[in-house]
């Protein structure tokens, strides 16, 4: 068998069997191919709220978030993560030890 009609017999046992992908470290099977941000985040239980960003693992690259419309390919192996929509930067802190009176 030459290398092309193991990748095609790879990518028909991946389709019958399903795909495994995680979420925030959580392992997901699913059977279809192209997902939206919006199936993607159905996935968990509860779903993944608004409040969150959904991110896609790029090894060796920047990730990519994933947003509610868009179309990702599933394949085996993929890796998603979540982070808050909107970061609050704070308040400045002083160092410790460090006092306001002159």
């Amino acid at each position: 068998m030459n290398e092309t009609e193991q990748q095609e017999q790879q990518q028909t046992s991946e389709h019958e069997h399903g795909f495994h992908i995680q979420i925030d470290r959580v392992r997901y099977r699913v059977a279809k191919r192209e997902m939206t941000g919006t199936e993607l985040r159905h996935l968990t239980t509860p779903p993944i709220g608004p409040e969150r960003d959904l991110f896609e693992v790029v090894p060796g690259g920047s990730d990519r978030k994933i947003e509610d419309t868009q179309v990702v390919e599933i394949r085996s192996g993929l890796r998603f993560f979540t982070a808050p929509a909107h970061i609050n930067p704070g308040r400045a802190m002083r160092p410790t030890g460090v006092s306001r009176r002159p």
